[in-house]
């Protein structure tokens, strides 16, 4: 087996001297791509200031949805201006219609809104959930919270990503110590390093396929003769 490459999948820095901070941080770790919830302008100005770094960056939209028409509209407005577009579902119909939507790549479940899943939104489920590591150190019932997702996740056989949603240098992890502590939560190792490798990068090499023309739909590729 091949060197794996580790993805932080949302960091969310205040300004550019914090996401700098971020980038030095995510390579001494081991991390070889960030995404990064910011404006283009920042992310731009972040992008030269680290071009030395041997650290892919990648531009995230992250929107909080309450119902199908929110995610609808978030899909068109955000989907071909940004690498990663991810939902904060805060209803079940809402959830309904992000977990399937093709235009939306990550549908991020936090502690302090979890919803229960029934089998109707199992069975509709495309996109992968994500997870926060912010939530996981964040105290013992959100900990405890995430243990029983993970586990239906686990059972269930979903696609998972985890994120650090970190805001500062303080709050990033090392891949291996994430990986032990989603271990620990009941995924098994192995879909743990995954969950911070091979899916996130599957995710944003299918999307820069689609922005730049190359994919015209899912598993569609334009070949030039």
């Amino acid at each position: 087996m091949g060197k794996r490459a580790f993805v932080d999948f949302w960091i969310r820095p205040r300004d550019v001297d914090v996401a700098k901070k971020m980038c030095e941080r995510a390579v001494k770790l081991g991390y070889s791509a960030l995404v990064v919830e910011a404006s283009k302008p920042m992310l731009e100005e972040l992008k030269s200031d680290v071009k030395g770094y041997g650290l892919e960056l990648y531009s995230k939209a992250v929107v909080s949805v309450r119902a199908r028409s929110d995610v609808l509209e978030a899909a068109v407005k955000f989907r071909h201006n940004h690498d990663v577009l991810t939902m904060q579902c805060l209803t079940r119909d809402a959830a309904l219609v992000a977990l399937r939507d093709g235009r939306v790549d990550t549908v991020a479940l936090r502690p302090s809104d979890l919803m229960t899943f029934d089998r109707h939104m199992l069975s509709v489920t495309r996109n992968s959930i994500e997870l926060m590591l912010v939530d996981a150190i964040s105290d013992v019932a959100a900990l405890q919270k995430m243990r029983s997702l993970v586990r239906f996740i686990d059972i269930k056989g979903l696609s998972v990503v985890f994120s650090s949603s970190a805001s500062s240098p303080v709050e990033q992890r090392g891949p291996f110590e994430a990986a032990c502590l989603i271990n620990a939560l009941g995924l098994n190792f192995e879909r743990s390093l995954d969950a911070l490798s091979t899916v996130p990068l599957n995710i944003l090499f299918r999307n820069r396929a689609k922005l730049s023309g190359k994919m015209v739909q899912e598993g569609v590729w334009f070949v030039e003769g």
